[in-house]
């Protein structure tokens, strides 16, 4: 993930897509839990704005993660208790974590993030999509579960969270990881090898106009969910 971070179109495509999902919720100088931050790919860059807090139970990944930005606030720890106080920060992203094999039970994860969220505040979750979909990538990232855009959204909703929306995104990865999927027949590879050439080059170009579609509409299905949640003032 370190290697890839820079590399690879879907995380600077991401960051994107999360910035304009999450940011107009945001005031500056937020306080932001970056929950399974990883090594801070997909949620690092809110440090330029907000005051961030990454949490992952990973120590090589903290470790990657302050190598990068020195001035990162860490903690180790997980997503389904938190090591936090009640009503302690303005927001929480979470990328793709709920998925993992790690977690028992995304409902109780999202039930703990809900709690260290000040009323008012947000929460923002983007995890894989497509829930009959089984592929190489899946296997190699210890995937245990996709979801639909409905059910991602019943997760929030039954924790006493408003969604603010919840749509598919990169919806135009859907034939090619179905045809992928089809091809590999239990083989375990990995969507992150390599920089994607001329093919990520245009990937990146279909994010974009995806995204704008997103500032306009949300999305029935998609290879990834993203929802944004309120907890109510």
């Amino acid at each position: 993930m370190a290697e890839a971070e820079e590399r690879h179109w879907w995380y600077p495509a991401t960051r994107a897509l999360l910035r304009e999902a999450l940011a107009p919720h945001l005031p500056a100088g937020a306080r932001v839990l970056d929950a399974g931050c990883g090594t801070g790919a997909a949620g690092g860059w809110l440090g330029d704005r907000h005051r961030v807090v990454g949490l992952d139970p990973e120590p090589l990944a903290l470790g990657l993660y302050r190598e990068r930005r020195p001035a990162a606030r860490l903690v180790r720890g997980g997503i389904e208790s938190p090591p936090f106080a009640s009503e302690c920060f303005e927001a929480a992203l979470v990328v793709t974590v709920l998925y993992h094999e790690a977690v028992a039970d995304p409902r109780a994860a999202v039930a703990s993030l809900a709690r260290v969220l000040r009323p008012g505040g947000v929460l923002c979750l983007l995890e894989p999509g497509l829930p009959s979909l089984r592929r190489g990538h899946d296997r190699v990232t210890r995937t245990a579960r996709r979801f639909s855009v409905r059910g991602l959204r019943e997760i929030v909703a039954s924790n006493g969270l408003d969604p603010l929306r919840a749509t598919g995104a990169y919806t135009f990865l859907v034939p090619p990881a179905v045809a992928k999927a089809f091809l590999e027949r239990g083989r375990s590879t990995s969507d992150l090898e390599g920089d994607g050439g001329a093919a990520g080059r245009l990937l990146a170009r279909l994010a974009a106009i995806e995204r704008r579609v997103l500032a306009r509409r949300d999305l029935p299905t998609g290879l990834s969910v993203l929802v944004v949640a309120r907890k109510p003032a």
